[in-house]
């Protein structure tokens, strides 16, 4: 008789830190050792971190900032609202227009980043924009929420972050587990938005991952966006929400994380 151990998140009780088809094997040892650094952001060279010119639009709204790594712009605004709305989408040559809902975001107030994403390299990247809220099926679902990222705590820094994470040690998964992408051609931006309930609060896949766990500070002032891309295009094949791909979940390596420079998150 073969006995599974399902882990339970710390920070999410009502959800299952596992979802279908995902189970993990508790004591068996990983054939490839997944990196654990998701939880920092590397620096290389290659990186710019500059505030965008221009000031906020609006009160209760941040300016824009912006983060440059090798061929990759991402601009991320934050503002305080009273209901979130709509998902991400892919623009230019992207491939394809994503579908949604955001169930359970639209009925409290919130945090919300808005970004944009823009290949200005020569070849297509992967953007893990499409986290799902259970990271641990090996499906995605059809109405996984365009909007949920991951947010915790880095450096005294309230991040919002839409990435994967390396499986915990002593964990192995029957299927693998998958987040959502787009792939975004190069000359092509994707835009989306990223929502966190406020006062903020930790919110990380369960316990089968290596995340952060440490509680959030309530009195945490600065904030900062990150979205993970890199070149596993081939490895993307067809989800249940159209115009995204499911890919193996992988915490980023080096550069693979590219995260805004912080910011003070503006007054409700």
């Amino acid at each position: 008789m073969v006995v599974f151990t399902v882990m339970e998140p710390h920070t999410r009780p009502t959800r299952h830190g596992l979802a279908r088809g995902a189970r993990p094997l508790a004591g068996l040892a990983l054939g490839a050792v997944l990196a654990t650094s998701a939880c920092g952001q590397a620096s290389s060279s290659s990186r710019s971190t500059t505030p965008a010119p221009g000031a906020a639009s609006s009160t209760g709204s941040a300016p824009t900032r912006t983060a440059v790594v090798g061929g990759l712009r991402l601009e991320a605004t934050m503002s305080h609202e009273g209901q979130v709305q709509g998902g991400g989408t892919a623009s230019g040559t992207a491939s394809g227009t994503a579908s949604g809902t955001s169930a359970g975001m639209s009925v409290r107030p919130g945090l919300v980043v808005d970004y944009r994403l823009t290949n200005t390299g020569s070849t297509p990247v992967l953007a893990y924009d499409v986290v799902p809220q259970d990271l641990g099926s090996a499906t995605l679902p059809a109405g996984v929420d365009l909007q949920h990222a991951w947010v915790y705590e880095q450096s005294g820094v309230l991040r919002l972050s839409k990435q994967g994470f390396a499986t915990a040690p002593n964990v192995r998964f029957m299927a693998a587990p998958v987040i959502g992408a787009h792939t975004v051609a190069p000359g092509a931006s994707l835009t989306g938005r990223a929502y966190a309930v406020w006062p903020p609060t930790l919110d990380v896949p369960g316990e089968s991952f290596s995340a952060p766990r440490q509680p959030v500070d309530p009195a945490v002032a600065k904030w900062q966006f990150c979205l993970q891309a890199d070149g596993r295009t081939a490895q993307g094949r067809p989800s249940a929400v159209k115009g995204v791909v499911q890919v193996p979940v992988a915490a980023p390596q080096g550069d693979e994380l590219v995260c805004t420079p912080p910011a003070a998150i503006p007054a409700p």
